[in-house]
């Protein structure tokens, strides 16, 4: 059975610990962390570790067996599927008085300025969860990039400021950023945020709130709120991309859904900040390769003042999905994943065109 398919599958995953145990780095290093220890490389940093935000407690890291193309191991007690050269750590660290994780998928042999995909899972989500729906390992093993995935208080994003649950989610995902440039040495220009449903709406919000931190933002199953729309003055508009199904029942592509906004309205509003002309949106249909009864097209303005972009892949017939990941929920709850594009792969195609 395919490794993938026991991640999705709770009831087997216990299963899958038999077939690939992933190993665990060693401690040492370059940098000083308050115990004193040295680490001597990016692979090795593990420990409290000083950083410009506080202490960071780096946990050991997890690495993919070199046999197969696929292994599955243990997070703090969470399965998660890693690709061949792909290795992952979760950290934690205080911001705001409460103690927040990040969880970060990176090459097993990392090298200093690589660039940053940061994905934000859906409400009631996890890291690990995101990490294996969207099947970031492979973009990690194909391209480089460290995946980082922030994890929510109690699963919820802040994402809406007119709606706010008092949780400072902006200014913990800015500590992220901060922590990955200064521990990890990775690019600063090039870092991305992505998410999906709740997550998506928080990439949002990040990308109107610090878009000086970032390079682009990616939307899955989410458009933008009422609240939001109102508030969004980026200093600096970035790239952002969406992709909505035209059957999600949770998110509607319409609008329909009370304080959320249509997708095509959220394109045309992104299309304002971003100083785009209307008249330059070439809309295309993509190739309809598996009959799973959705069809994807593309509408892209790259005719911004800015020198970005807004993208809009409107999926006809999709749910309330990760396209090209798994079925996470039945459909009758959540719609149709589409396989006639894979987000992951899409997300990164658009984000690796820019840096800030």
């Amino acid at each position: 059975m395919d490794a993938r398919k026991l991640v999705a599958r709770g009831s087997g995953i216990a299963l899958a610990l038999a077939l690939v145990v992933g190993s665990s780095a060693v401690q040492a290093g370059l940098l000083k962390t308050t115990v004193g220890t040295l680490l001597r490389t990016l692979a090795d940093i593990s420990g409290t570790v000083t950083s410009p935000i506080g202490d960071v407690l780096v946990n050991l890291t997890q690495n993919a067996g070199p046999l197969v193309a696929h292994t599955i191991v243990r997070i703090q007690g969470r399965y998660l599927l890693l690709t061949r050269g792909t290795s992952a750590f979760d950290m934690t660290f205080t911001h705001d008085g409460q103690m927040r994780r990040v969880l970060v998928v990176r090459p097993q042999n990392p090298v200093a300025g690589a660039p940053v995909l940061m994905m934000l899972h859906g409400n009631g989500g996890t890291a690990e969860n995101q990490s294996n729906l969207s099947e970031a390992p492979d973009l990690v093993a194909a391209k480089g990039v460290w995946v980082v995935l922030p994890e929510a208080l109690n699963g919820t994003w802040n994402d809406d400021p007119a709606n706010s649950i008092g949780i400072d989610d902006v200014g913990f995902l800015s500590d992220v950023v901060s922590v990955m440039t200064n521990i990890f040495q990775v690019d600063a220009s090039r870092i991305s945020v992505s998410g999906l449903s709740n997550g998506a709406f928080m990439a949002e919000r990040f990308a109107c709130e610090r878009s000086d931190l970032i390079a682009a933002a990616a939307l899955i199953s989410g458009t933008i709120s009422g609240g939001l729309m109102n508030a969004c003055a980026p200093a600096t508009p970035r790239p952002i991309m969406f992709m909505d199904g035209t059957a999600d029942p949770i998110v509607p592509y319409d609008g329909s859904r009370l304080g959320v906004r249509s997708a095509p309205d959220t394109f045309n509003f992104w299309l304002g900040r971003l100083n785009c002309s209307a008249s330059a949106t070439l809309t295309t249909a993509l190739p309809d390769s598996t009959a799973d009864g959705t069809t994807v097209s593309l509408a892209r303005n790259t005719g911004c003042g800015s020198g970005g972009e807004v993208r809009l892949y409107t999926v006809q017939g999709g749910g309330h999905a990760w396209p090209g990941g798994w079925q996470y929920l039945p459909v009758p709850i959540i719609g149709t994943t589409s396989t006639d594009v894979d987000a992951t792969t899409e997300i990164w195609n658009f984000a690796s065109l820019y840096h800030r």
